[in-house]
């Protein structure tokens, strides 16, 4: 677990790339290694970074963090479609993806990208992921179609 908290902090503090993380934690070893329980006491080789997240079993990973994600308590939820910034290739659109963005806590909750142009399928399986029942639950404008308002409604999210 120490070394998702290393890759955590950098990216909360704008790395967004192993490259990036690596350097931002070597330069605060002292005070990661004081906190976090490391083998040998020191940060680990970036190599040593690829190996572990190359390993890692996703869907255990989200499991834990969407267990971990429902204890937050987002009490208010904001669904919304968004293009990634830096996504857009030569021929082709950004990235686009629908997010369920916990108001209270500020954490994106869950996203789905969207394949093709079907974002209500996105909408769809995202709120599969999202537990929602008894919490407000607001929709970006362009998912305000059937089939995801009677799934809100299915799931027992408000009228």
């Amino acid at each position: 677990m120490p070394l998702l908290a290393v890759l955590i902090l950098p990216a909360m503090n704008g790395h967004s790339s192993l490259r990036g993380m690596c350097p931002w934690a070597r330069a605060h070893a002292e005070l990661l290694t004081a906190r976090l329980s490391f083998h040998r006491q020191r940060i680990p080789a970036l190599e040593t970074f690829r190996t572990i997240l190359c390993r890692l079993d996703l869907a255990v990973l989200l499991e834990a963090l969407s267990a971990w994600l429902s204890a937050c308590d987002a009490e208010r939820i904001s669904l919304d479609e968004k293009a990634l910034r830096g996504s857009k290739r030569s021929l082709e659109g950004p990235l686009m993806v629908v997010c369920a963005f916990g108001q209270r806590v500020g954490l994106v909750l869950g996203q789905v990208a969207v394949q093709g142009q079907d974002r209500t399928e996105a909408a769809l399986a995202l709120l599969e992921r999202v537990p929602f029942e008894g919490k407000l639950l607001t929709l970006d404008a362009g998912l305000m179609v059937r089939p995801v308002v009677q799934r809100v409604v299915e799931k027992g999210g408000p009228t």
